[in-house]
């Protein structure tokens, strides 16, 4: 075996191994390995991986900072490589690399208001005249005649407008852009413009992504489970801040680039609100980024979250937490640089993070993030994960078989569950209770049957007419919950937005509830538009009665 590829199986056999003569054969393997000649993009991204594993979980801080210093050559390395093996790293988010996506509007806006080198792929089958309407509104009117006549082509129109731009078309169509209404985000998103990022050097790559803390922390093991998660979870994390100012706005800036690199994409850390980003301290070396969305873009029922879990600095996993009443859907999303790290652990943290801010009393995780319609948790057995951690399903039958799988897993070490199996085991939601509470699990489906009961609700209301129509019913709801008559607050107006043609759907029942289950009714709408959602999210877990009424108003029409 080449000693090359020998020291990247030695450097990832050691992974989760800590001190002593661990530390000295991976200082001596990376020593060896920064003299060697990289002409493969296989083995190159392979050490890549272990270089980001060390620099997150280092057994000393020298080894931090060696590993640092070897992914700051990354970039020259790549462009060392053929073509062909510059090729096979694309979406890799290693510097040097080509990163191509059709990203969302906001992540291609904050790209263009970063400078970084994004362009129009014009290499890709999608039709540029997709953005016609997306590109309609920036355009005078005089131009406008020439771009209707047919006698131009979009592509044709980009080069000529931008001709002068130094950003190319990419720039000149979004940058200098602070806020875009709704509508025109849409048309950008609908468009799906074929874009690719050439990461270079950028301190946005994989190689250079970090949040600078100050200090590190180098490790002497890896974390295991608890025995008792559920009680583990139900322990307040401590030290929890909201971040505030350029500090929210650098910790958003990592866990983005985190993402787009890599061509992943969560709604809430995209467009988050710098008013509502929370640290979350996990312990040795380790922090959860957690990342409420802007008020505008926040649901009617739910509060969306986005996070990104780091250690020591580097971004080494993602998700998304979404709270309804008692209950949190999430799940784990670990980098791949980072398997066989501690996932379970830091996952557990960050249960007990979201219950410590959301005081939810249960978490849910849906099929997907275990194998339904996802080939790569099918792959790595992901239900054992969620397993591990206490999840059961809800389902009977799934559940019966999931505990006859267990003890063959028991009896025997070397068993793994067959593809069918896990297929199978992936017919539901998991579900892990973490204290009792008064309400019942709440099926995702009950907000479809909402959408469907407001829509109905609602059908007589000619759509010109729904803003004037919804804002009398939320004074008049103000009335039934409060006894006040005034005009609503602006925080009420934003909420009411959300939650107004909601309540309408329950105004019968509501109007039987005791003084203190109104009052706190109206309390979850100036919730729902105040600055930070996380009052929202926790009042809302405290209120079964308003959730077990709508659930029987959906069920029973």
């Amino acid at each position: 075996m080449p000693p090359l590829r020998h020291g990247l199986r030695r450097l990832h056999a050691l992974r989760g191994t800590f001190g002593g003569d661990a530390a000295r054969e991976r200082s001596a393997l990376l020593r060896a390995l920064r003299r060697a000649r990289w002409t493969g993009s296989a083995d190159l991204r392979a050490y890549h991986d272990e270089l980001l594993y060390i620099a997150a979980f280092p057994d000393t801080g020298a080894l931090h900072r060696a590993a640092r210093r070897e992914l700051a050559r990354t970039g020259r390395r790549v462009r060392a490589l053929s073509a062909a093996a510059r090729a096979r790293l694309d979406d890799s988010a290693l510097a040097g690399s080509t990163t191509a996506h059709t990203f969302m509007y906001g992540v291609a806006r904050w790209l263009a208001a970063k400078g970084e080198r994004v362009g129009i792929d014009r290499h890709s089958p999608a039709h540029l005249e997709r953005l016609d309407p997306f590109l309609r509104q920036s355009l005078t009117p005089a131009e406008s005649d020439r771009f209707d006549s047919g006698e131009v082509g979009t592509a044709e129109w980009l080069a000529d407008a931008s001709r002068d731009c130094r950003q190319g078309a990419f720039g000149w169509l979004l940058g200098q852009r602070r806020e875009t209404p709704e509508p025109e985000r849409m048309l950008y998103d609908d468009a799906e413009v074929p874009l690719r990022w050439e990461l270079a050097e950028s301190p946005l790559s994989a190689s250079r992504n970090r949040i600078a803390l100050g200090q590190v922390v180098p490790r002497r093991s890896a974390r295991v489970l608890p025995a008792d998660v559920a009680a583990h979870l139900r322990r307040p994390l401590k030290g929890i801040t909201r971040l505030r100012g350029d500090a929210a706005r650098r910790w958003h800036d990592v866990a983005l680039a985190a993402l787009a690199a890599r061509t992943r994409e969560v709604f809430p850390t995209i467009y988050a609100n710098h008013d509502e980003i929370y640290r979350c301290p996990l312990g040795e070396g380790t922090d959860l980024c957690v990342l409420g969305v802007t008020p505008g873009d926040r649901s009617a029922l739910e509060a969306n979250y986005g996070y990104v879990m780091f250690s020591n600095g580097i971004p080494v996993g993602y998700g998304g937490v979404t709270t309804l009443g008692a209950q949190a859907n999430t799940g784990a999303n670990l980098f791949e640089s980072f398997r066989r790290s501690e996932a379970a652990f830091l996952f557990a943290q960050s249960l007990r993070a979201f219950r410590t801010l959301f005081g939810v009393t249960r978490f849910v995780v849906n099929p997907y993030q275990f194998g339904r319609g996802n080939e790569e948790a099918i792959t790595s057995g992901a239900y054992w994960f969620y397993d591990r951690l206490g999840f059961r399903p809800t389902s009977r039958p799934l559940a019966a078989l999931a505990s006859r799988e267990r003890s063959r897993i028991a009896a025997d070490r070397t068993h793994r569950s067959s593809r069918r199996t896990l297929q199978r085991l992936a017919g539901g939601d998991l579900v892990l209770p973490v204290a009792a509470d008064d309400g019942s699990l709440l099926p995702e489906r009950m907000l479809l049957q909402v959408g469907a009961g407001v829509a109905r609700e609602l059908s007589g209301v000619p759509a010109g007419g729904r803003e004037a129509f919804l804002a009398r019913a939320a004074e008049r709801q103000l009335r039934l919950c409060t006894g006040e008559r005034r005009r609503l607050r602006p925080s009420e107006q934003l909420g009411a937005r959300f939650l107004a043609p909601v309540i309408r759907l329950i105004e019968p029942t509501v109007r039987g509830w005791s003084r203190e289950e109104r009052q706190r009714l109206w309390r979850l709408v100036q919730l729902k538009g105040a600055r930070q959602e996380r009052g929202y999210a926790r009042a809302a877990a405290g209120m079964p009665v308003f959730w077990e009424t709508l659930r029987r108003i959906v069920n029973d029409p």
